[in-house]
């Protein structure tokens, strides 16, 4: 496991030497959006693993580079499970599912992953250690800093650790079959594009002052 201290110490490192980074989980997904101007590639597949999981809570928290897989077989035993089943199956990280906002046919009942994930710590661009939302179901404080992140693509801060709302596997099989029939399309992201010129670039001063994260992947709304 990385850490965040050496997350942080990367991104850093990088704004010291005026290297953009790519910030990539397991590759899966490297050719969505326009290329990103960056040679160096911060990899987080190898920090992964549980961080705290109550069952009666409801609740799990893991590192950026755990797979699905690696949820399923921890929920599984508990007869739980999360409702994310974007594109790339189960092999794909979850810093990279909510980093990019991937969904698939349980969104049509569950939400996409901005209604899954309840929490999260992300290291700016800046090198600073945030920590926004909580770890439990009922979390209202201030700016909704975990929302702002999700689909962001990595270009406001690296998403280290996410905490996500755990349900019942017992209403998987019939919702999700249910859903199949209705929803035209198996899977679906937040596209990777710019919609509002002044904010995005507003945003991107505060939270990435340095432009080291994913610099270039974002296009303009023609």
């Amino acid at each position: 496991m990385r850490g965040d201290a050496e997350i942080s110490a990367a991104v850093r490192e990088a704004i010291a030497d005026r290297s953009a980074l790519r910030i990539v989980g397991r590759g899966t997904w490297l050719d969505a959006g326009a290329p990103v101007a960056a040679r160096t590639q911060l990899v987080l597949s190898d920090d992964h693993g549980i961080v705290a999981y109550v069952p009666d809570d409801l609740t799990i928290t893991v590192r950026a580079g755990t797979t699905l897989r690696e949820l399923d077989e921890t929920l599984g035993a508990h007869d739980q499970w999360i409702a994310l089943d974007p594109e790339g199956g189960t092999d794909v990280t979850i810093g990279a599912t909510v980093a990019t906002c991937s969904y698939g046919p349980a969104a049509a009942f569950f939400g996409t992953p901005r209604d899954q994930v309840l929490g999260m710590t992300v290291v700016l661009g800046t090198g600073d250690v945030i920590r926004a939302g909580g770890r439990v179901v009922k979390n209202v404080a201030g700016f909704d800093l975990t929302r702002l992140m999700i689909g962001a693509w990595g270009t406001l801060g690296v998403i280290t650790e996410v905490t996500l709302r755990v349900r019942s596997r017992s209403m998987r099989m019939d919702s999700v079959s249910h859903m199949r029939r209705l929803l035209p399309q198996s899977h679906g992201y937040r596209r990777p594009e710019i919609v509002n010129d002044r904010l995005s670039a507003a945003l991107m001063q505060r939270f990435d002052p340095h432009h080291v994260l994913n610099p270039g992947i974002m296009e303009a709304k023609s």
